[in-house]
């Protein structure tokens, strides 16, 4: 499954993003889109909290608050592509920085062929960069893929014959061997355990007498004997 907010004021306007998102989405992969729309930033920020994976989101910026908003959006999924919905009346000194990362932007005034050609381009890009893996892991699941941005993983776990990934919100299990998944993650997993791969980028501390790394949010995994020597640079 691959999630994806739409935010904007203009309701017209966010009723053929949204027909739009879902042709071009239907058309570019066989994956299952949930897109959640919406008219307020209030209920951005709502599918937000209940949303604790966002791979991609298209984001008003016109109204006051609402590049804090995104700010903050982008805080939480470091890893989302992003589409801003702007208009002239906005600096683009506003929006094209760091803390915001677009990938890509819709600017008014707009008419149907420029929404159309805009989040044909935006989910295009997002595809490929999709398949290549390099932003989510991808778990199977009763309903489909499910993409978890790797940025969202703490660790993984081998336990009672599966495997555990653990995010800041959940835990999703699925079969596989840890040695297998050691070779396909990206460099800043690694083996720390023989039941554990950790997100060097989660790292607090590592504490070799009592061997144990903590992670951000309070959590923390077990260090062997045997990685030491590979992460104690780390620490």
């Amino acid at each position: 499954m691959i999630s994806m907010l739409i935010y904007d004021r203009i309701k017209k306007e966010l009723d053929k993003l949204r027909e739009s998102a879902g042709d071009h989405a239907a058309y570019l992969s066989d994956e299952y889109w949930n897109i959640m729309p919406a008219q307020t930033r209030e209920q951005a920020v709502q599918h937000g909290e209940m949303t604790p994976l966002l791979n991609t989101a298209c984001m008003d910026i016109t109204g006051e608050g609402d590049i804090s908003c995104v700010e903050d959006f982008r805080r939480k999924y470091k890893e989302m592509s992003l589409l801003l919905i702007a208009d002239t009346s906005i600096s683009p000194m506003s929006y094209v920085r760091p803390g915001i990362m677009a990938s890509s932007l819709l600017l008014r005034p707009c008419g149907d062929e420029e929404i159309g050609r805009v989040m044909k381009e935006f989910l295009t890009a997002y595809m490929e960069r999709f398949e290549t893996g390099q932003s989510s892991f991808v778990v199977e699941t009763r309903e489909g893929k499910l993409h978890i941005p790797f940025d969202k993983i703490y660790y993984f776990e081998a336990r009672e014959k599966k495997l555990h990934i653990q995010t800041d919100r959940e835990e999703y299990g699925f079969y596989g061997t840890i040695d297998k998944l050691e070779e396909e993650l990206p460099v800043h997993f690694m083996r720390c355990h023989r039941s554990f791969i950790v997100n060097t980028r989660k790292i607090e501390k590592i504490v070799l007498s009592q061997n144990i790394i903590y992670l951000a949010e309070g959590r923390d995994v077990p260090l062997s004997r045997s990685y030491k020597a590979a992460l104690k640079e780390l620490g």
